[in-house]
Parts: C-alpha cells; sequence; structure tokens
C-alpha cells in the first residue's frame, strides 16, 4: 500500500472511524502498516461511502480507488454464481465462472497488475518518431491509447526496449474488453485483415492471450513472469472482472476516468 497517498489514508480514517479527533496523527501511524491499513480497505463503510451519490470519487487516488472496487467485485461475485458476458448493443448473458474469478482475483500479484493497469489509463500519452525517407524526413505520432500504434512500436523499437511496447498493447486488449465490452462487436462479417479497422471482443481476446504470452517468455521486469502466464491462460477471467468492475461501479463515469477505444 506505499502508493497510497496521504489524502487517502485520511479518507480511509475518516470513514472507518469518524469518532477519532487525531486524524493526523492516526494517519502518521498507517504509513508503511499494510497490516493495519488491509481490514480498513474491506470495511462496508469505505465501499458504501464512495458508491454513493455523494461519494468523494474524484478525491481518491487511482490507486485507492481500483484498489477498493476490485476487492468489492471479488466480495459480490463470492455471493453470486455467475458474471454477465456483456456484449455489444448492452446485452447480457449470465456466464457461470464467479467462483474461477474469484480465484484468479486471490492472487495478490495479480490483482496489484490489475490495479496498476488501470491507473495507467487514466491519462494518455503520445511519442512522436521521425522517420528518414528518399525524400528527407516524416514523423508519425503514436498514441498508447492505439493498439495497432503500440504493436507498430513494438516491432520499431530495440530488442531491450519492444516490451514495454508489447506490454502496453496486450494490458489494451485487456482494459478495452474489460472496462469497455459495449464498444465493441462481438462478430464482423469478414475475417480482421491490416485493413479492417474494427476489432471485435474476440479479436482483443485472442490477440491479449498472444501478447501475454510473449511477455511471460521476456517479462519485464523478470518478476510479472508469473502474472503475465496467468493472463495468457486466464485472460477471460480477468477481462470479466473488470467487466464486472466497470458495469456495477463505474458506469457513467466510465468517461470522467478513461477514453472509450481506439483501434
Amino acid at each position: 500500500m506505499k502508493r497510497l497517498t496521504d489524502a487517502d489514508l485520511r479518507f480511509l480514517v475518516e470513514t472507518v472511524a469518524p469518532e477519532r479527533e487525531d486524524v493526523d496523527r492516526v494517519v502518521e501511524l498507517l504509513r508503511g502498516k499494510d497490516d493495519l491499513i488491509e481490514p480498513m480497505l474491506d470495511d462496508p463503510r469505505v465501499i458504501e461511502r464512495i458508491t454513493s451519490p455523494e461519494g468523494p470519487l474524484t478525491q481518491l487516488s487511482p490507486h485507492l480507488l481500483f484498489t477498493l472496487l476490485l476487492r468489492q467485485v471479488q466480495r459480490d461475485l463470492r455471493e453470486c454464481g455467475y458474471v454477465d458476458e456483456i456484449e455489444g448493443r448492452g446485452r447480457r448473458l449470465p456466464v457461470f465462472e464467479a467462483d474461477r474469478v474469484v480465484e484468479l482475483l486471490d492472487d495478490d500479484a495479480l490483482r496489484e497488475y490489475l490495479v496498476a493497469l488501470l491507473c495507467s489509463f487514466v491519462r494518455s500519452r503520445t511519442t512522436v518518431v521521425w522517420f528518414k525517407n528518399p525524400r528527407g524526413w516524416s514523423k508519425r505520432r503514436f498514441s498508447d491509447l492505439n493498439l495497432d500504434d503500440m504493436i507498430r512500436l513494438a516491432q520499431l523499437a530495440p530488442r531491450d526496449l519492444r516490451p514495454r511496447f508489447l506490454r502496453r498493447a496486450a494490458d489494451l486488449t485487456l482494459f478495452y474488453s474489460g472496462v469497455f465490452p459495449d464498444h465493441l462487436t462481438v462478430e464482423v462479417a469478414r475475417p480482421r485483415t491490416p485493413f479492417t479497422a474494427e476489432r471485435t471482443l474476440r479479436d482483443y481476446e485472442t490477440e491479449g492471450r498472444h501478447y501475454y504470452e510473449l511477455l511471460a517468455r521476456d517479462p519485464e521486469p523478470p518478476e510479472l513472469s508469473p502474472v503475465f502466464d496467468t493472463l495468457s491462460r486466464h485472460f477471460t477471467l480477468a477481462r470479466h472482472a473488470l467487466n464486472t468492475l466497470s458495469d456495477r461501479y463505474l458506469g457513467p463515469q466510465r468517461q470522467r476516468y478513461f477514453h472509450g477505444p481506439q483501434n
């Protein structure tokens, strides 16, 4: 919990122990004490406060917000036997995979990775690359919200930088299919080609598994290899976790935090 800000800790203290008058002192005592912070994250009053109509969502750091919401998703799914498969045009189909999603989220390293993934999409970045051609120099702007841009940069980059762009490409497939599944089509009339702009949900899943599998073989940093391996094998379960978070708790607020899919 090193990424929690003083404002995050103050929010937790004021919510869980509203009778305390020495909030600043308690915040000092909590800093770096995960064993004291963990129970506060699961206190029912915390999720009740952030999901209320006047909840202070924008006052929390993205790290705390998504940590709280993913933990709540795990609790929700423990109590029901299915997750909603959210398809294009808002269609929902029950899929009886809740127990497996809960088991996936029991992996602390993977859950933390999903939190970091969501945080990474709160802000976008662009990169300008100059190319030399027979007529001189030209430039192209690459967006880290565009999957094709990241795939192209992974192809162009030196080998030591390739995992950075490959990881972003993998994360984009999980983010878009997890947080914005209703923006994607379920099927298209023809197979996807380099000239087909539109990706289906199946396209994102296929590409996501492939990129996470590549990352598991050549991870950066190395300690994330087990996480990448799990995501390559259980991409759909991770997507269901993010689908539930997006559908139940972000809803219209998604656009407040994130940009929608860019093919």
